[in-house]
């Protein structure tokens, strides 16, 4: 098997999940070069990882001939500028998320790929949750019925956030932050194009002039409804998912089971007709006695490091990764609506202007 030889530029707090990542595949990658501007982590870097070539600028990484795969690990106004200089340089581009600070610098970037010939992934990494994907798997399978609505909620803490990543200088806030994740799959779970969005966005607690709070509904065009709402100011979270069909209702409350109620699948519906004369006293159908099954599902252990082997397969054995150019690129398109309709200007690379 070929082993890919992996550069890892940015050696901030996400660094840490591609080193460790990457690191659990040796038979597939070998991490073999580190880059950051700032010597101190250089230093740290290369004590708990010896053996690591270091570099203090991606120019300098590139022209290593023996890297084939660069990392980006950057703050986010820098990751399109960057894989654009490794695609250039006949290096595979791996992008954290934010893929770019704009649809159009985006798709500009999978355009260069393209017509260089190079390789670009975008590294939706939520997308391998165990709990996302068992959700999937029991939405798909009927149990619910058909699926009208699903309601993601995330609460990353409740805190008076003040890194980069809350300034829109650096295209910060927790739409760009941790929206891609959700929004990426709750494109999943819409299984349909968009039909139109609403959104509303707020900056709430956060000492940054970023988003700290966000609600968005995408409507399908199969009438599907998905609401995504994240906070950073949120001091007594609830539920992350709840899906409701015309069977039953799918919960997930964090930790390791999804719960389920729904009518009796052996049970069908009746074909009926309302009452228009007046009802008795009490509430209900009477025409009708259902019965709910209620289940409890383990949610398996935590494999996100399966993107790395996905991303393996799809450079070594041509198997094309879950994570397609196109579905960034569609999560994208959603920020940019969602900062347009509530007048949010963030920062730009002159590659999305």
């Amino acid at each position: 098997m070929k082993k890919i030889k992996v550069a890892i530029v940015g050696l901030g707090r996400i660094s840490g999940d591609h080193f460790q990542g990457i690191g659990a595949l040796p038979d597939m990658f070998k991490i073999v070069a580190m880059c950051d501007t700032d010597p101190a982590r250089i230093e740290r870097c290369a004590e708990e990882r010896p053996g690591l070539k270091a570099y203090d600028s991606i120019d300098k990484l590139l022209k290593d001939d023996e890297i084939d795969m660069v990392t980006i690990c950057t703050r986010h106004p820098d990751h399109v500028p960057m894989a654009r200089k490794a695609i250039a340089a006949g290096k595979i581009a791996v992008v954290e998320k934010p893929c770019a600070t704009s649809a159009k610098e985006l798709e500009n970037l999978i355009a260069f790929a393209k017509k260089k010939g190079g390789r670009v992934f975008f590294r939706h990494n939520r997308r391998y949750e165990s709990a996302f994907q068992k959700a999937m798997q029991l939405m798909n399978s009927g149990i619910l019925g058909e699926v009208q609505y699903v309601k993601i909620h995330r609460f990353p803490s409740y805190c008076r956030r003040n890194d980069w990543m809350t300034m829109s200088e650096y295209y910060g806030g927790l739409l760009s932050n941790w929206g891609p994740h959700l929004i990426d799959q709750a494109l999943q779970y819409l299984a349909a194009p968009i039909a139109d969005i609403w959104s509303d966005l707020r900056r709430v607690i956060s000492i940054g002039d970023g988003d700290d709070l966000m609600k968005i509904l995408i409507r399908g065009t199969n009438k599907r409804l998905v609401e995504v709402e994240l906070s950073g100011c949120n001091a007594l979270p609830g539920r992350q998912l709840e899906i409701i069909g015309t069977r039953g209702t799918l919960i997930y409350e964090g930790g390791k089971q999804i719960e389920v109620r729904a009518v009796d699948p052996s049970i069908p519906f009746k074909k009926l007709k309302p009452h228009p004369e007046q009802p008795g006293f009490a509430y209900g159908n009477f025409d009708e006695t259902l019965e709910f099954v209620d289940s409890l599902y383990d949610v398996p252990p935590e494999h996100m490091g399966q993107l790395w082997v996905d991303l393996y397969n799809d450079v070594v054995k041509g198997i094309p990764t879950p994570v397609r150019p196109e579905q960034a690129l569609a999560v994208m398109k959603v920020i940019d609506t969602v900062f347009k309709q509530n007048d949010w200007k963030p920062i730009l690379s002159k590659w999305g202007k």
